[in-house]
C-alpha cells in the first residue's frame, strides 16, 4: 500500500513532465511561426525582384527599339527612390563573347541583363529571394529603314542643259517631272517624256524635238521653237514661239508673241502684250491688258478682249473682239499653280540617319572593285552604308566591274564613275544609293574639291535577265551628267544635272532618309523605332 506522501511524489513528477512537455511544444510551434512568416515574406520578396527583373528587361529593350541606349550608355536603370528597382547592362558581341555596349547597326543580336531588388525584403533570415538576375537575348532589328519615297525624277539647283536625246519615262505611274531651281535651261534634241518642267529662277529654250507631254513653268522667257510640242499648259514671264506648239493654253506676265504660220496656242491666251508676226494661230480666247497686234495670215478662232487692237497687215481671222480702253480686268481663265520646287538639300555622311543599315567603312587608298565586292560579302544580305570617302578613286564601276547585290546599298563617295558594262546587279529588288556629300550645311550646292560624278555608256543595274532591278537615287552637290545610252529607273538630285546622248531614265521615287525631297525639308521619314525578337530569356546566376 502507497503511502499519501508517496502518491504526491509521484504527481509532482507528472506535472514537472507535463510542464516540460509543453514548453517543447511551445517552443516548437514558435519556432515553426517564426520560420512560416520568414517563408512567407522570401516569397513575396521573390516576387517583388523578379517583377523588377523583368521591368529593367522591358525598359531596355524598349530603348534600343527607340534609339537612346547610347544617351544611357547602355545601362537602364530605375530612378532614385522608386519602385520597382532595376539595373538592366546591354551588351552586344565582342571577341569571344559579349561586351557592354550599344549596337552599331540593327543586323546583330544584344544580350540584356537585369538585376531585380525587391521592395520588401525577406525577414528571419530569408535573404536569398531579395535579388533576381534575368539574361534575355534580342535577335537583329526586324524594322526596315522607312524612307518616304519623294522627289521629282530630276531636280538640279542650277542647269546648264536638260537635253540632248535624253527621255524621262513613268515606271510606276507616277509623273516624271523635271524641276530647276535657279538657271536658264536648254531642252533641246530629242528629249522627251517629262510630264511637267518647272524652271524656278531662269528662261527656258525649247527646240529641236525637245517635248514634254505635260506643263512648262518658267519665272523667265519661254521661247517655243523647232516644231516643239508642249502638250499641256504653258507659263512665262514671257512667251515666244517662233514655230512650235503649246497644245493647252498660255499666260505671260508679259509680251506673248508667234510668229508664221507653224506656231499655235490650242487653248486660250492670258497676256498684257500679245504681236502676231506674218501668221500665228489661237484655238481659244484672248484675254489682254495692253495691245493686241495682227498681222496677215493670223487666226483666232474665240473672241480677243483686250485694251487697243491694231492691224500691221490684213487678212486675218478674228472670232470677235471687245475692246475695253481702260484695260479688261483679271482674266477669266485660272492660271494652273506650279508644283513646288525643292530647297536644296545639304546631304552629309551621318550613319545614324541610315536605321537598319551596317556602316562599312573602306580603307584609305584606291579601292579596287575586290574591295567594294568585299564589303558587300561583308554585310552577309544585310543593308549596306558603304563609307568609300577615303578611297583616292571613289567609286568606279566600269569595264565589266558589276556588284552583285540582295539588299538595299548606300554608297558615299567624293568620286562615282560608273561606265562602260559596270554598275550594279540585283539579286532582288533593292534600292541604291550614289552620294556625293555635301559638307557644308548652308542651303546651297557645295561640290568639293576633286568631286565629280559621271555616268556613262551602257552600264547595268538589273539582273542578266532584266527581271530584276535597282532603283537608284543619284546625288551630288556637282554636275551630275547622264548620258550615251545609261538606261535606269530612279531619279537625279544635283547641283547641277545633264541628261541627254540616248540617256533615259524611268522614274522611280527613292528618297533620302530624314528629308522630303519634295519639299527640301526635314521630315519623320526615318524611324529609329525597330523590333527583336526574343531568342532566349532565362533567370541568370552569374
Amino acid at each position: 500500500m502507497i503511502s499519501g506522501d508517496a502518491e504526491k511524489g509521484f504527481a509532482l513528477g507528472g506535472v514537472v513532465a507535463l510542464m516540460a512537455v509543453s514548453i517543447l511544444l511551445i517552443a516548437l510551434m514558435s519556432s515553426s511561426v517564426v520560420y512560416a512568416i520568414g517563408f512567407s515574406t522570401a516569397t513575396r520578396a521573390g516576387v517583388q525582384a523578379q517583377g523588377a527583373a523583368e521591368a529593367g528587361i522591358a525598359a531596355a529593350t524598349v530603348g534600343l527599339e527607340t534609339g537612346t541606349c547610347s544617351s544611357v550608355g547602355a545601362v537602364y536603370q530605375s530612378a532614385a527612390g522608386q519602385t520597382p528597382v532595376y539595373r538592366a547592362v546591354v551588351y552586344v558581341p565582342g571577341g569571344s563573347g559579349w561586351v557592354q555596349g550599344c549596337p552599331a547597326a540593327g543586323n546583330t543580336n544584344v544580350r540584356i541583363l537585369s538585376n531585380g531588388t525587391a521592395a520588401n525584403g525577406g525577414t528571419a533570415g530569408q535573404k536569398g529571394n531579395d535579388q533576381k538576375t534575368l539574361e534575355t537575348v534580342l535577335g537583329p532589328s526586324t524594322q526596315p529603314t522607312q524612307i518616304a519615297a519623294t522627289g521629282p525624277a530630276v531636280y538640279a539647283y542650277s542647269s546648264s542643259n536638260f537635253g540632248g536625246s535624253g527621255t524621262l519615262l513613268s515606271v510606276d505611274g507616277s509623273s516624271p517631272k523635271v524641276m530647276i531651281d535657279t538657271g536658264n535651261v536648254n531642252c533641246d534634241g530629242a528629249s522627251s517624256g517629262a510630264s511637267d518642267l518647272v524652271v524656278q529662277n531662269g528662261n527656258l529654250t525649247m527646240s529641236g524635238s525637245c517635248s514634254v507631254t505635260g506643263n512648262v513653268w518658267a519665272s523667265g522667257a519661254l521661247s517655243v521653237n523647232g516644231g516643239v510640242q508642249v502638250g499641256g499648259n504653258a507659263v512665262a514671264n514671257s512667251i515666244s514661239i517662233p514655230s512650235g506648239a503649246i497644245r493647252g493654253s498660255a499666260w505671260s506676265a508679259s509680251t506673248t508673241s508667234l510668229s508664221g504660220g507653224s506656231s499655235y496656242i490650242y487653248g486660250n491666251l492670258t497676256s498684257t502684250t500679245t504681236t502676231f508676226n506674218s501668221g500665228g494661230y489661237i484655238g481659244g480666247n484672248i484675254w489682254n491688258y495692253g495691245t493686241i497686234t495682227l498681222d496677215w495670215g493670223v487666226k483666232v478662232i474665240g473672241n480677243a478682249t483686250g485694251k487697243v487692237v491694231q492691224y500691221t497687215n490684213r487678212p486675218t481671222t478674228l472670232g470677235s473682239y471687245t475692246p475695253i480702253p481702260t484695260g479688261p480686268g483679271p482674266s477669266p481663265y485660272a492660271q494652273p499653280a506650279a508644283p513646288t520646287v525643292p530647297n536644296w538639300v545639304d546631304y552629309n555622311y551621318t550613319p545614324s540617319a541610315w536605321t537598319g543599315f551596317t556602316p562599312v567603312v573602306l580603307p584609305a587608298g584606291t579601292c579596287s572593285i575586290t574591295t567594294l565586292r568585299n564589303a558587300i560579302t561583308s554585310l552577309a544580305g544585310a543593308k549596306g552604308l558603304i563609307d568609300a570617302r577615303a578611297c583616292t578613286n571613289g567609286v568606279t564601276l566600269t569595264g565589266s566591274n558589276t556588284l552583285a547585290i540582295s539588299n538595299d546599298v548606300a554608297f558615299f563617295a567624293k568620286t562615282i564613275t560608273i561606265g562602260n558594262s559596270g554598275g550594279i546587279v540585283p539579286s532582288a529588288p533593292a534600292r541604291v544609293w550614289f552620294i556625293n556629300p555635301d559638307t557644308v550645311a548652308n542651303g546651297v550646292p557645295d561640290c568639293g574639291s576633286g568631286y565629280s560624278f559621271s555616268v556613262s555608256g551602257n552600264p547595268v543595274f538589273q539582273n542578266a535577265a532584266g527581271t530584276i532591278k535597282a532603283s537608284v537615287m543619284m546625288y551630288s552637290p556637282c554636275d551630275v551628267t547622264v548620258s550615251t545610252g545609261v538606261r535606269f529607273q530612279g531619279q537625279v538630285f544635283a547641283g547641277q544635272a545633264t541628261i541627254d546622248g540616248g540617256a533615259q531614265i524611268g522614274f522611280v521615287a527613292v528618297g533620302l532618309p530624314g528629308v522630303d525631297l519634295s519639299t527640301g525639308s526635314s521630315s519623320g521619314s526615318t524611324t529609329t523605332t525597330t523590333t527583336r525578337s526574343v531568342v532566349s530569356n532565362r533567370n541568370y546566376q552569374g
